[in-house]
């Protein structure tokens, strides 16, 4: 069925994924690897491309290494399927838990006993919807995005209106949730975390990534709210997506506010939303800078 967010979707995959896998400083192409994708299962190429992290943002990390270290996550796209490597992380993780030793997810959707779960996708996940693409088989799966604090609950453009602060499901409706570098974006991470608990059954995993910083002992936010809840920048405003180079004026995605910077105590802020959290990491398992990490909040039970 082509439902208005769905054609959305193949145009964005359309004329968004050449520019992301072409659009790049001529240096770059000395960064590209090659290797197997745990998303869609080819032997690829993954496009580097520095342009993806906004000047900004590159200047805030406290080093070259984690500069480094973030532009390698946020883009070494696979020339099949345009995951990034940090999609690529969290694809590792899934195979890691659900996959019995399965290589890709693109083979992991078609495994009856993970099509029998109940899913939540809140917000797409991957360049250009690239993981998505794949967790739209299954027939389980619940996927959101956010359209604003009118109709949550309702569909809106093919996808459900969903705030992950105040999610309308119910308790105990999925034994997975699944979100990339979504909660630095909200206004309250904490509350985002007691609410994808509440909707887990036991036994059930939010498997995330967050920008992670692994020699930050605290997380801290850059924005505040006053009594009448109107934003107060602590510090100057922070946007992902935004993009540098040519990429200032053709954005490779949307342009998001960062309220939370992560450090080391985000397992901590887990464990008191009602989780057992797991560190994990993809294939970069040797990047010790935090931008490999993928995190699971497991539900006991």
């Amino acid at each position: 069925m082509n439902t208005p967010a769905s054609l959305i979707s193949r145009a964005k995959a359309r004329f968004g994924r050449p520019i992301l896998l072409n659009l790049r400083p001529i240096r770059n192409h000395h960064h590209d690897e090659y290797g197997w994708c745990s998303v869609c299962g080819a032997e690829a190429k993954f496009t580097f491309n520095s342009w993806v992290i906004p000047v900004d943002q590159f200047a805030a990390f406290s080093d070259a290494t984690l500069a480094a270290a973030y532009a390698r996550r946020e883009s070494l796209f696979c020339r099949f399927c345009c995951s990034s490597l940090r999609v690529r992380n969290m694809a590792d993780v899934l195979l890691l838990l659900y996959g019995d030793g399965l290589k890709s997810v693109a083979e992991l959707v078609d495994q009856e006993g993970f099509r029998s779960h109940d899913i939540a996708e809140i917000n797409t996940i991957g360049s250009m919807g690239s993981l998505h693409t794949f967790l739209a088989r299954l027939p389980h799966l619940s996927f959101s995005e956010y359209h604003g604090a009118d109709q949550l609950g309702e569909v809106i453009d093919g996808a459900r209106n969903e705030d992950i602060c105040r999610l309308t499901y119910a308790d105990e409706s999925f034994d997975l949730v699944l979100s990339s570098d979504t909660l630095e974006h909200v206004r309250d991470f904490r509350e985002a975390l007691r609410e994808t608990r509440r909707v887990l059954r036991p036994g059930g995993r939010h498997v995330f990534t967050v920008p992670m910083v692994a020699t930050r002992e605290k997380s801290f936010a850059r924005v505040a709210f006053d009594k009448e809840g109107q934003p107060i920048n602590l510090l100057p405003p922070l946007y992902h997506g935004r993009g540098r180079g040519l990429y200032r004026f053709i954005p490779a995605s949307e342009d998001l506010l960062t309220f939370t910077e992560f450090g080391r105590d985000l397992t901590d802020h887990m464990r008191e939303a009602g989780f057992e959290p797991e560190v994990l990491r993809g294939a970069d398992a040797m990047d010790e800078t935090g931008a490999a990490f993928v995190f699971s909040g497991r539900a006991p039970g």
